[in-house]
This record gives structure tokens, sequence and C-alpha cells, in this order.
């Protein structure tokens, strides 16, 4: 009873199994209860519902030996430990917050920092110093020192090269890095570093407003070449140690071959990039290669045969080839290659045979709904067809100067054709041949001009906003799209053409030019059918007294011939005129091209008044010119047709004559048939 009342009045367990083990326990020894074993904890019913026992001290020691009893006790003992140890840890875990609990470290950081690159033997003191500086004080990775004394020749940054790599975390890092490491070399060691790719404060917000406005200007679209984030900073020291006194230089054979400064300094040079920058640019293997000293991984994986792969690396690669096209064609196969096997040649018969099946499927269109099909659903075919029409165009619309005439339904179709396979492609690939179109149409007059005036403010537009850039003859070409067309007044039209011809300007050409000049006032008089006539001529008028004002050089002959022609076609015979005395008002001879065009623009007009007047003024300066120029060839032919419109009957009183017949009349001393017999005699 009395047993029975003390384990009822002890509320802990570990007080109940110390008062057990005293009862239990024999006579000659006593347990050992240590003093915090007595102490009252709160007792835990949860925790006896997953307590286990083992039956197997049962079976072997008889239940009622005292051992027996002891060892049962102990467990018990153990196992009420273990829960009251396990109790404690939930409870503590459980009443910190979540926004307090420390995560585990996902990488197990190093015990040791890694070690320093070997300071080479022989170089400058500064070199250790900045090796701990860079690793202690910047935090750089990874770093790695190359010796490049040896290279023979000299490295173009200077010689007895030493370049450190070291890599940044961030882009924020690289910059940081860099600039400390630029004042604590001219604080510490009083050298003037240049740090290449460091942007100063006021650069990097010019750069921010640019980016900015940029991206603005693109509707929100990322500038990612913006000059801010390039992921890597060369810092040169320059040359340490570098003499200043000039000396002779003297050569292999003991002569001397000048004077200069003797090279015998070690220039220092420390490359900071990202991680990804690092990998991408790889200098250390250039620098490696230069130097002849293996590159890591290299010779692992040229010698690498197909024996030393991996089972699954096998199944994959053989998986991932190509099957065969039928059973004879293994030789022109090449998916069936072994990796990483020496690239062979076989003979291109079957290709050839596949390529032109392709091509045959493109000219077997027969409808515009199969050819609009195709161009949307197959792009191979659609560049194809570009490559064809960019190769045709020169041979089915020469020059205009070349007198080739050019069937204007033909043009329409091309025209047509091209929009069709410029749609969808990238404008910058297709932008110089759809202005070449453009411009032909332009001058043939076989274009809507309304469309005409949309695709050259929309060229002018792509050349701006994809930076393309563009020929001189191009920046012509876009100046006669955009007068040839009236979709807008004049007004607006001439604001377009100095939106193109300010970016002209900024592009380093100039503007204030005569081919400039000619092409404004050939493309504004081509449109004289509209009835802003009078504000066009106006234009052609003030930029005669440009020409006049800026006392520009003379014009070439093919400028002025397109000059004469635009006058001619406006009827402007003064203006031919001013233009034909051009040459001799800078004292420069005219070629026998210039009186043959003269004659045959004349001829074109049918007027013999005109033709008189031409032959009066050109034939005997045909004669003055130095040197001077024989009514023969192509001139004589352009001469005749121009003075058998002045007076029809000239050229068969002149071959009378020339036979022997002999006339009286007033007709054989007219002027015309004698000045034929002139030119009769002297191609004698």
């Amino acid at each position: 009873m009395a047993a029975q009342r003390a384990l009822t009045s002890a509320g802990c367990s570990h007080c109940r199994l110390a008062i057990l083990k005293l009862f239990a326990s024999p006579a000659n020894s006593l347990p050992r209860v240590r003093a915090r074993s007595f102490q009252c904890r709160p007792h835990l019913n949860a925790a006896a519902s997953i307590r286990t026992f083992s039956s197997q001290i049962s079976r072997n020691v008889p239940s009622g030996h005292p051992r027996s009893t002891e060892e049962g006790l102990e467990d018990s003992d153990t196992l009420d430990t273990r829960e009251h140890q396990d109790a404690g840890t939930d409870s503590n875990s459980t009443d910190i917050p979540w926004y307090l609990q420390v995560e585990p470290p996902r990488h197990v950081a190093p015990i040791e920092p890694p070690p320093l690159p070997e300071v080479p033997a022989d170089s400058p003191e500064i070199i250790g110093s900045l090796l701990e500086y860079v690793s202690e004080d910047l935090g750089l990775d990874e770093l790695s020192l190359l010796d490049l004394r040896e290279l023979d020749p000299p490295a173009a940054l200077g010689p007895n090269l030493f370049m450190l790599f070291g890599t940044a975390r961030s882009e924020r890092h690289l910059n940081v890095s860099a600039g400390r490491l630029v004042r604590w070399l001219r604080a510490k060691h009083r050298v003037g570093a240049h740090a290449d790719g460091l942007l100063g404060p006021n650069e990097r917000k010019t750069k921010l407003r640019r980016k900015a406005k940029r991206a603005k200007l693109l509707g929100g679209v990322e500038d990612t070449d913006d000059g801010l984030n390039t992921g890597w900073i060369c810092v040169n020291l320059g040359t340490i140690g570098r003499g200043k006194e000039e000396s002779a230089v003297v050569a292999d054979d003991g002569r001397v071959t000048g004077f200069g400064v003797s090279q015998n300094g070690s220039t220092i040079v420390v490359q900071i990039m990202t991680e990804s920058r690092r990998l991408e640019m790889g200098l250390e293997t250039l620098w490696k290669r230069a130097l002849g000293e293996p590159v890591d991984g290299s010779a692992e994986s040229e010698t690498r045969s197909p024996d030393d792969l991996h089972p699954l690396e096998k199944a994959v690669l053989s998986s991932s080839r190509r099957p065969a096209v039928s059973q004879n064609a293994h030789f022109n196969d090449t998916s069936r290659r072994i990796p990483f096997e020496q690239t062979r040649s076989y003979s291109t018969q079957q290709a050839a045979v596949r390529e032109t099946s392709e091509i045959d499927k493109l000219f077997c269109v027969r409808s515009k709904e199969d050819l609009e099909q195709t161009l949307k659903v197959d792009v191979d075919q659609k560049y194809r067809l570009f490559g064809i029409l960019q190769h045709r165009f020169d041979e089915l619309f020469p020059r205009s100067d070349d007198g080739i005439p050019v069937k204007k339904q033909v043009l329409s179709a091309f025209i047509q054709l091209s929009i069709r396979t410029c749609q969808d492609l990238p404008p910058h690939q297709t932008w110089g041949f759809r202005l070449a179109v453009q411009t032909k149409a332009c001058e043939l007059g076989t274009t809507d001009p309304v469309s005409a005036g949309h695709d050259a403010r929309l060229l002018v537009e792509e050349m701006n906003l994809y930076g393309i850039e563009a020929t001189r003859e191009q920046y012509l070409q876009l100046l006669t799209c955009i007068y040839s067309s009236n979709i807008e007044e004049l007004g607006e039209q001439t604001k377009l053409a100095l939106r193109l011809l300010k970016t002209v300007q900024q592009r380093g050409q100039p503007i204030l030019a005569n081919d400039i000049i000619v092409t404004i006032i050939e493309a504004v008089a081509r449109r004289s059918d509209q009835p802003d006539f009078r504000a066009r001529v106006g234009l052609i008028k003030r930029l005669e007294e440009v020409f006049l004002q800026a006392r520009l050089p003379c014009m070439d002959e093919p400028l002025i011939m397109r000059l004469m022609s635009t006058y001619a076609r406006l009827r402007d015979w003064q203006g031919v005129w001013d233009a034909w005395r051009m040459p001799p008002k800078y004292l420069l001879p005219r070629s026998p091209a210039m009186y043959e065009y003269m004659y045959q623009l004349a001829a074109a007009t049918h007027s013999r008044a005109i033709c008189k007047m031409t032959i009066r003024r050109c034939f005997q300066g045909m004669l003055s010119e130095n040197p001077p120029v024989r009514p023969n060839g192509m001139v004589l032919k352009a001469l005749m047709e121009c003075i058998r419109i002045a007076d029809p009957g000239a050229e068969e009183i002149a071959q009378s004559l020339a036979s022997g017949v002999t006339s009286q009349s007033r007709r054989a001393r007219s002027e015309f048939v004698q000045l034929i017999r002139d030119i009769q005699l002297m191609n004698r």
C-alpha cells in the first residue's frame, strides 16, 4: 500500500521509475539517481501510443528475474527521455515564427578560400599585392594569371605582358570593382590605369537618358545593345618600369638601325568579365593557344573515340540520326557518320536532283492563288523567288540612259510579284530591292502616286529605324520617289526630303552637291501635270539660285545631259541652253557625246526652228573645241537627223551635186546644202 501511494503521488515518469528501481533492486546495490531525475515534468499522454517494446528479452530471461525487470525499466527510461527531448524540440520549433526561421545553406561554403595564382618569377612587385586586393577586397572569382612574356613578336598591348582574368558576380559588381581598382592603383601605387568599358557617372546618365528616349520611339521595345551592360572591362595599367632615355637600336648584324626607347618594362592588364561574357569570349583559350600551351578539355575531346562513349550516349546519338533517303543512297547520306568522325566529301548528284525538284515546284505554279499559297506556306521558296527577282531585275529593266525601251505591262506584273514576295520578309533584307523597283516605277510612271508616296515614306522610316547603310545612289533614288508622288502637297514632300537630307548629312555625306540638285529638279519636273505646277517651277528656280550662289564645281556631263533633258521636257529651251553653256564657263571642253545628245534632243522635238537654231549654234562650236570634235560616227548620224528636220531636201541636193550634176538654182546655194558638202569634204 505504501508503494502504491508513493507511485501515485509521483507525477513524473522519472520519479515513478526511480521508486520502482528502489524497491525492485537487490539490497546490496542501490540505484544511482541523478538529482535532476526527480524534477517534476509535465506528463505527455500522446507519447505513449508510439512506444515500442521488444519481446526478445522476455523469451531469453525469465519474467520474475530481477535483472530483466531492471533492464526493462532502463529501456523505458531511455524511451521516455527521447520522447521528452523530441517534444522539447518540437515545442521550440513551433514557438519560432516562420519569418525568423533560418534556412539551412544550399551550397556548402568552402572552409578555405581558393588559392591565388602563382606569381611568375622576375615579375613586378605590384602583381602580388594586385592579386591579394583583387581576391580579398574586390571579391573576384576564378582568378587566372597568364605570363605572356614569351610571345614573339610581343603583343600589341605592350612588352612583357602579364594578363590577369577575374569573374564578377554581376554587372554592378563588375563596374564597382573596376572603379575601385583604378582608384586603388592611383592612391596606393601611383599608377594611372585606364579602364576601357567603364562608364563615368555623367556618361552613364547620358546613355540611360538616350536609352529611355530610344525605347519611347521604338514603342517600348528594349534595345539590347545599349552600351551599358557590356559584361567586360579591361583595366590597362600600362608599362611599368619603362625606360625614358633614348638609345641606339642595334640589329643582329651589329649595325645601328635607329634610335628609340628600350622596351624593358612590364605591361599588366586586368580583364574583368561576367561569367557569361567570359565563357563567350574565351580569351584565355586564345592566349594559351598563342603560347602553345594545351587548352583544358580540347585534347580530350579531339582524341575521344566512339568506343569511349557511354552506352546511353551511344543510344542518344544513334536515335538522333536522320534515316537514309533510300537503300541505295548510303553514299550521299551524311547523317550516317559516326560521332566525332572526320567530315568526308561525297557526290552531290542526289542533292542537285532534290534542288531541281524544289525549283520545279516553284515554277509549276499555274495561278495567282497557288502562288500566294506557296509563298505563304514555304519560306524557302519565298527566299528563292526573291533571289531570282533580284538577279533578273537589271536584265529586264536596264538603266534609263541605255536607250532600251521597257514595257510597262512587264514592269507592272513584276511589281505585283515583288510585293507578294517581299511581304513578311525582314525589311532590312528587302529594302534595297524594293527601293530599286519603286524608283523604276516612278521613272516610268507605272505606279499609283498614292502608293508611291506611302512607300517612299515607309522606306525613309525603315532606313532610320533599322540603321540601314545606304549608298549615294540609293539616297538619290529616295529623293526621286519622294517627289514623284502626289499623296500630299509639295510642302509635305519637301519636309520629308529635308528629313532625308538631314540623315544624309549626319552620316557624313555632302548634301549641297550637284547630283542632289539635279535629282530634285528632275523628280519635280516629272510631275509637271499636277495642279501645283507653278509651285514646282518655283522650287526649280530656287534650286537654280542655290547652284549659282553656292559656287559649286562644274557638273559632270551625265548630270548636264539629265538637266538638259528635264528642261526639254518642260519645253524650257532657255534652261537647255543655260545647261549647255556650263562647261565653257568653267573653261572645260565638251565631248562628242555632248554634241550627239544635243542633236538628238533637238531632233526629238521635230521642230524646224529648234533644229535650225541647234545646228547653227553647235556646229561651229564643234570645230572650236580643244581637241576639235569631228563630224563622224554617231555625231554625224545625229547631226544628219537634225538637218533632215531643219531642211528636208538639203541632203538630196547635196548628193546630186556631189555626183557631178550642176545646178544654178537658189536651193543649191542654201545654208544646209553647203553644210552637208563641207561635212563631206571633211570626211574624205
